[in-house]
């Protein structure tokens, strides 16, 4: 089997673009019909391959694959090799599952790009119609979330067919410029200023700077990635960055002062910035620099420093858990438990013999941990830090 038509990807297509692109070259009514033969083609190359490749053009992608992955990935070369294209380069178009976390969240890459996999849509892809026009081919880039107006054109991506409101999928479709029921799609919605402002910087060349910023703020002001207004409101919040941020603290600190019950050196962190740190982690990026926890470090090394120790508690004293003294000192838990058992970080109450401390464990004061913080230089790049040598 060869195809004789050889279609080339793009570099910046998406990769279910790119198979949709070749099935309809090699006159086929779409993927599903290529999809169907192909599955009896690999089964008969390998049988470990007979449903490597889905039906279904949503699910084609190499994350989708899971534990099946390895299998995907032989698959897609195998298709490259019918297409005379190298198999480096159709991997490439893939989104891939990655080791790397945006705190909590999973991630997957493309290239060098590292997303958290939240933003990845997964129930339609909007279209510019104009890019459409000059060349039918869907790029990588409208398939994320916080992408919704075309950088290349000024122009909003059409979300919704004019004639049944569904929402748009050429996955679903099989085609480019037509909705599932066949309609013709059109676009006449006004320009948003602060999508154009993300898709500007989510096409370039500093997108990784900013997808783990929009998950964060995503995941810190509760709001939906894919509401019609999140865009402009990263865009207004982040026009004052760092005051935005120190403001709210400020309000924070201000509040436990006003509230307080107990001494402060009983008081937990968490009690009055909430998962500050543990939420903070979601705004790194694949090479380790994370703009939000500096500014949180930023923020308490100024709060130790105006708020000296004395006689009687203050706020500089509240106590962090074991899990975000680690994240402040960019370490492991491992290595804030040998902190502890070095001297170098005092407990808040006395540990029974071979007592373990939980990670969730409120024992650390945090005047002490910004102190250590500060007496320890970064690292360029930003790795974890080993304080104490391993046993």
């Amino acid at each position: 089997m060869h195809f004789l038509v050889q279609t080339k990807p793009y570099p910046d297509e998406a990769l279910e673009s790119y198979l949709l692109r070749l099935a309809r070259d090699n006159s086929y009514d779409g993927y599903s019909e290529l999809a169907d033969i192909l599955w009896q083609w690999l089964a008969e190359q390998d049988h470990e391959l007979e449903g490597a490749l889905p039906l279904e053009l949503s699910k084609v992608d190499v994350y989708h694959a899971r534990q099946a992955s390895s299998f995907r990935i032989r698959a897609l070369k195998l298709v490259g090799k019918l297409a005379d294209v190298n198999a480096g380069d159709i991997l490439a178009l893939a989104w891939r599952r990655s080791n790397f976390k945006f705190g909590n969240l999973a991630a997957v890459s493309r290239n060098e790009l590292t997303i958290p996999l939240e933003l990845l849509r997964t129930d339609s892809i909007p279209v510019c119609i104009k890019c459409l026009s000059e060349s039918s081919c869907i790029p990588f880039y409208w398939h994320l979330k916080p992408y919704k107006a075309c950088h290349k054109h000024k122009a909003q991506l059409t979300t919704r067919c004019k004639e049944c409101h569904n929402l748009i999928d050429y996955r679903a479709s099989e085609a480019f410029l037509e909705c599932g029921c066949g309609y013709k799609l059109t676009n006449s919605e006004k320009l948003n200023d602060a999508d154009f402002k993300i898709a500007i910087a989510l096409a370039g060349n500093n997108s990784q700077k900013i997808v783990g910023l929009i998950s964060w703020f995503a995941k810190v002001k509760q709001l939906d990635v894919s509401d019609v207004d999140f865009n402009r409101a990263f865009v207004n919040y982040f026009s004052t960055w760092p005051e935005s941020l120190t403001v709210e603290l400020n309000l924070l600190t201000n509040n436990a002062r006003l509230k307080q019950l107990n001494p402060f050196n009983k008081t937990k962190f968490n009690s009055v910035y909430g998962d500050l740190i543990r939420d903070g982690q979601i705004a790194a990026t694949s090479n380790r620099k994370n703009k939000v926890l500096d500014e949180i470090i930023n923020y308490f090394v100024e709060l130790v420093d105006s708020n000296p120790k004395a006689k009687h508690p203050n706020i500089a004293d509240v106590l962090l858990c074991t899990f975000d003294a680690a994240v402040l000192l960019n370490t492991t838990t491992e290595q804030v438990y040998r902190l502890h058992q070095e001297g170098f970080l005092n407990c808040a109450y006395p540990q029974k013999k071979h007592e373990q401390l939980r990670a969730d464990s409120h024992v650390f004061y945090l005047r002490q941990v910004i102190e250590l913080q500060q007496a320890f230089a970064a690292e360029k790049p930003q790795i974890k830090k080993q304080f104490i040598a391993p046993w």
